[in-house]
């Protein structure tokens, strides 16, 4: 009894032992099929970044209109950098409106006091990549709106807004 004890477990070593080899023969063969699937899949994190922080600029740039067209209907843009022609004002550290991305916004004013105030508002979002093990790198996204304004009763509204450059008629804005 003794004796068929000690085969029986030394066939489940030798099984055991088997088993190993295949599953190690196994892995060999299905690594080299799956790496370059696993690589792919490490890149889309990477990809789907990129178009967020460019909705997040456009976002912060149609922000600081606002803040701009609020500023000449309620505030004080006269205390804003420039002179007559174009007041300026950079505001640093904005939360974009979906509350994800800080950055900073950069509002003109061309021709204030004119019939038709063209605004400008430049959203920057930065954002860090990697490439491949070969370090990384920081950028900055950057989009811009732009829009023009007509006094309407009391209150300055927008006419056209992110208008081409080519509707801007030597500093009297459309018309």
């Amino acid at each position: 009894m003794k004796s068929y004890i000690r085969e029986d477990y030394k066939r489940r070593y030798r099984e055991k032992g088997s088993s190993l080899v295949v599953g190690a023969a196994l892995m060999a063969i299905f690594l080299p099929l799956a790496l370059p699937v696993l690589i792919e899949l490490n890149k889309e994190p990477v990809s789907a970044d990129k178009p967020s922080k460019y909705a997040a600029a456009l976002a912060l740039a149609q922000t600081g209109i606002e803040k701009a067209i609020w500023e000449m209907n309620n505030g004080d843009i006269l205390s804003w950098e420039g002179d007559s022609t174009m007041r300026m004002l950079t505001l640093s550290g904005v939360q974009s409106p979906e509350g994800e991305e800080t950055g900073d916004v950069e509002i003109k004013v061309k021709w204030p006091h004119e019939k038709y105030p063209v605004v400008e508002a430049v959203g920057r979002v930065s954002y860090t990549s990697s490439f491949r093990g070969r370090g990384t790198a920081r950028f900055i996204v950057e989009r811009k709106a732009r829009t023009v304004l007509q006094k309407n009763d009391y209150e300055w509204t927008p006419v056209f807004s992110n208008a081409p450059a080519s509707l801007l008629i030597a500093g009297k804005g459309v018309m």
